[in-house]
């Protein structure tokens, strides 16, 4: 369960300053390559119920924002002939973590597997 996941992500030790830490981006609004989801100008600019910008400040509230993430593969190996078989994880990452942690094992919800 969601809920679970989420109170026990917060009790490992130091998760909570790195999820509640100021976002960093690229200060350019140009730039011709994005490294990351917040030197995009949509969650960088999404404005709150305040009218002021939601998630950049890191001000102790729990503003977390998660990617939604599917993807399929055949369990038995890449085989050309035969009956072909696929299954998909959905997940959910956190990207309030900085790039380099998000998608460590322990930093994903297994949401489903689509068989």
């Amino acid at each position: 369960e969601l809920k679970q996941w989420l109170a026990r992500f917060y009790a490992r030790p130091g998760m909570e300053a790195k999820l509640d830490r100021k976002i960093e981006f690229a200060e350019d609004e140009e730039l011709a390559e994005l490294k990351d989801i917040w030197d995009g100008s949509v969650l960088r600019n999404f404005k709150g119920p305040d009218n002021e910008r939601h998630f950049l400040d890191g001000n102790g509230e729990g503003r977390l924002v998660f990617g939604l993430n599917q993807d399929g593969m055949n369990p038995y190996g890449n085989r050309t002939a035969g009956k072909k078989v696929s299954i998909g994880p959905i997940y959910l990452v956190c990207l309030n973590l900085p790039p380099e942690l998000r998608y460590r094992m322990e930093n994903i919800f297994l949401v489903g597997i689509i068989p």
